[in-house]
């Protein structure tokens, strides 16, 4: 499990099938049966992981874009309907945390993702993509997935 992930936010039975985000239910983001859902979960985590390594060869603010840096971290951590905190998703859009905040601000305005308080500790916000977030960046992941690659380095 991720930095600042939690699989454990609110509760109303014993088993999985009974979390709620918001005040409602929360469907498995990504089902642990299903191999292509979990293909894409690591296609996120390896795009994320790409964009701040060319921030080691160039200036990183040339490349910043928080809103997709934080889309692609709800989803790749957002496995079984489990949330994630909002520092952590600060963190992961790797830019001040007035821009995250700003950019997870919009990210909800514009219905893309789910913030509620933490029925644990109202100080902390927990964040999940929203239905249309998930489904958006699973389609574009997908479409990515499908892109062909070049087999060879070699010319």
């Amino acid at each position: 499990m991720g930095a600042g992930l939690r699989d454990d936010f609110t509760f109303s039975g014993s088993d999985a099938a009974s979390k709620t985000f918001a005040g409602l239910p929360v469907p498995p983001v990504i089902d642990g049966q299903d191999p292509e859902a979990a293909a894409l979960a690591s296609l996120a985590s390896s795009i994320a992981a790409a964009r701040r390594k060319l921030g080691t060869h160039l200036e990183a603010s040339l490349f910043a874009n928080p809103g997709l840096d934080i889309m692609l971290f709800l989803f790749a951590e957002g496995i079984n309907g489990a949330t994630v905190t909002t520092n952590a998703c600060c963190a992961a859009a790797g830019v001040p945390r007035t821009t995250a905040l700003r950019w997870i601000k919009l990210l909800q305005d514009r219905g893309l993702v789910d913030g509620s308080d933490d029925v644990s500790d109202r100080r902390v916000t927990m964040l999940a993509l929203s239905p249309q977030g998930r489904t958006t960046i699973r389609t574009w992941l997908g479409e990515i997935a499908a892109l062909p690659l070049r087999q060879s380095l070699d010319r």
